[in-house]
């Protein structure tokens, strides 16, 4: 049995704020502080879970000292564990996908 990672995507770390909207106009906010953004999903902290499989629109405030980014997401939720849920990306919009392929790569660099 391999225990190893199996992602493929590389994930990195950073904090922000969240934003869930799923079913009929139906919301989730949630502060995000997370290791686990890739472009495949992303890990959002939180108490409240959506159920397995829930089709949803993620978007992800980031704010640093000096500027902020916002990005959307299709996605569906894959995980839940102890601390929070996972959702799966289905559909990044260009800018939103360049956005994350930034930062992974700023975060590889450092």
């Amino acid at each position: 049995m391999n225990t190893g990672e199996r992602r493929k995507a590389q994930r990195i770390s950073f904090v922000g704020t969240a934003v869930l909207r799923h079913g009929e106009n139906q919301t989730l906010e949630t502060a995000v502080d997370t290791h686990n953004i890739s472009l495949a999903g992303v890990f959002l902290e939180t108490p409240q879970r959506l159920t397995l499989d829930t089709p949803c629109e993620v978007e992800i405030h980031l704010t640093g000292t000096t500027s902020s980014m916002e990005f959307r997401a299709q996605g569906v939720v894959r995980r839940h564990d102890a601390v929070g849920m996972g959702v799966a990306f289905t559909h990044l919009d260009p800018d939103s996908y360049l956005h994350i392929l930034n930062l992974v790569k700023l975060h590889a660099a450092v």
